[in-house]
């Protein structure tokens, strides 16, 4: 096998991949539309799809900026480091979800 075949096999796989996770987030985000209002796993995907959807919009935002040769090294730092920050508060608010659920008694 050569090197071409074997770099083709593991894209195909990442391909692959990448495809049954998006199956797998869409399951996830229909499963959490048909939960009530206060259910701490419909927020925290809330939250989830808030954050894919920025990213995503990054991402389109970025491929007509390429061709600027200075706005491009600009916004790809800003964008980095916005997309960062914002992805960690993602972790701190399904922690803060995760424990006030746990706090509360059920009736």
């Amino acid at each position: 096998m050569d090197i071409l075949t074997a770099v083709t096999h593991i894209f195909a796989d990442l391909l692959i991949f990448v495809g049954l996770m998006a199956v797998l987030f869409v399951v996830l985000v229909i499963a959490a539309l048909r939960l009530p209002a206060g259910n701490p796993l419909k927020r925290v995907v809330t939250a989830l799809c808030f954050r894919v959807a920025a990213t995503l919009g990054a991402g389109i935002i970025a491929i007509p900026i390429e061709p600027v040769p200075g706005v491009d090294m600009a916004y790809d730092a800003a964008a980095a480091v916005g997309l960062a920050i914002y992805w960690l508060s993602f972790f701190v608010t399904a922690a803060r979800i995760v424990f006030d659920a746990g706090r509360r008694k059920p009736a």
